[in-house]
Order: structure tokens, then C-alpha cells, then sequence
């Protein structure tokens, strides 16, 4: 009986130190090519959970404006202050009054007011800034779950260096138009208020002045 020969068994491997140095090498090619890809997924991770949190900050973060009122000092039948009940947004993460710019527009002015903590104010800060009070000059946080502010100071931010608006807090906002204006809001007058936080969308408030001003506390919202 004839014995028939594979082709297989005529075939050798190659061995040696040459053949052990390609196979190190693509091992080693294999485990950076892993290392890059592993290391640039986590960046991406990283990358798409901040913009997720800038992007979710800028939709959130914001005030509700709860009330308007204006204040006539019954001498010249105008509107001299304008006060804004105001609370953070639903979801708005705590927000830093500091950062925060409120703009005020009328028919014959406008300005851009920062938060001032000086006990003087207008006297001192002119038509540049606007105050967290109420109008018997108490404290102008009317609720604060997170005692951020003390509520014996007839400044409530005069006691911290960051004005902290946690979520609950309702503060009032004082302007004073008749500094900002020169004479006041008339009757039939239309302003405009622009709540701007350093994160999120701006709050857009229409105030519009009725035709009859009776009283000393005018609402207006």
C-alpha cells in the first residue's frame, strides 16, 4: 500500500528571535492603539457630561418674577421706587446676586444695575445699582430655607461676601427710578425690566403705570 504525503507535513513554522520580536511588537502597536482609544473615549465622556450641564444650567437657571409694585412718596404724584418680589426658577441651581445685572428701560432712559451691599446707597452708588431690601428697609429676604443671609441686618447682604439665591428663596429688589429717570414714572408710563444672571436666560418684565396713581404703594404686576 503506497503512503500518500500531505502537503502540510512537508511545511515548517518559522521560528526564532526574529518572529518573537514582530509579535512583541504588534502586541505592543495593539496596547496603544487601545490606550489611545480608551483615553480619548473618557475625554468625549468628560466633554459631553459638561456641555450636558452647561446646556441643562442655561435652559434652568433663572428668576420668576412673583410681583411688581411701585412706591409714590406722595409729593409729586410719580412713582419714586420700583420694588421686584422675585424667587429662582424651578430646577435653577443657587445663583450668586453678584453676578446678576438688571436693566431698566423707559421711554426717556436706561441703565444697567449691579447689586450694591453699601448701607448709603443711592446717595453713594447713584443710578448704577440697585438693593435687596423691602420698603420699611428690613431685610429683603422674605424667605431664606438655606440661611444664607442675616435676617437682623438692616443690609441682609452687607454680613456675606457671596449673595447666595438658593432654591425657596424669595427676595425683594429695590430700584430707585426717580435716581435713574430724574423725576419718576408718570401715570401711563411703560418700563421695561431685564433680570440678567450670569448663567441662564434673562427674566423680561412689561411695567406699565396705570392712569390713576391712589395711594403710596402702586401694584403693578
Amino acid at each position: 500500500m503506497r503512503r500518500i504525503r500531505g502537503k502540510c507535513e512537508d511545511e515548517a513554522g518559522d521560528m526564532g528571535i526574529g518572529t518573537m520580536i514582530i509579535f512583541i511588537a504588534m502586541v505592543l502597536v495593539a496596547a496603544v492603539a487601545a490606550s489611545l482609544l480608551i483615553s480619548t473615549a473618557g475625554d468625549l465622556n468628560q466633554q459631553a457630561q459638561e456641555t450636558g450641564r452647561l446646556a441643562q444650567q442655561e435652559v434652568s437657571s433663572g428668576f420668576l418674577v412673583m410681583e411688581v409694585f411701585g412706591y409714590d412718596n406722595g409729593t409729586d404724584g410719580d412713582i419714586d421706587d420700583l420694588y421686584i418680589k422675585m424667587r429662582l426658577n424651578a430646577g435653577s441651581p443657587a445663583i450668586d446676586m453678584d453676578n446678576v445685572i438688571i436693566e431698566v428701560t423707559g421711554d426717556s432712559f436706561e441703565a444697567s444695575l449691579n447689586v450694591t451691599c453699601d448701607q448709603s446707597y443711592f446717595a453713594s452708588n447713584g443710578d448704577s445699582t440697585y438693593k435687596v431690601e423691602t420698603p420699611d428697609d428690613k431685610t429683603g429676604v422674605i424667605r431664606d430655607p438655606e440661611g444664607h443671609y442675616d435676617s437682623d441686618s438692616d443690609n441682609i447682604l452687607e454680613s456675606t461676601d457671596q449673595h447666595i439665591v438658593s432654591q425657596g428663596t424669595v427676595l425683594m429688589v429695590h430700584i430707585d427710578i426717580q435716581t435713574i429717570e430724574g423725576t419718576g414714572l408718570d401715570p401711563q408710563d411703560t418700563v421695561h425690566i431685564k433680570i440678567i444672571p450670569k448663567h441662564g436666560a434673562p427674566t423680561y418684565e412689561e411695567i406699565n403705570v396705570p392712569e390713576c396713581l391712589t395711594g403710596n404703594y402702586i401694584p403693578l404686576s
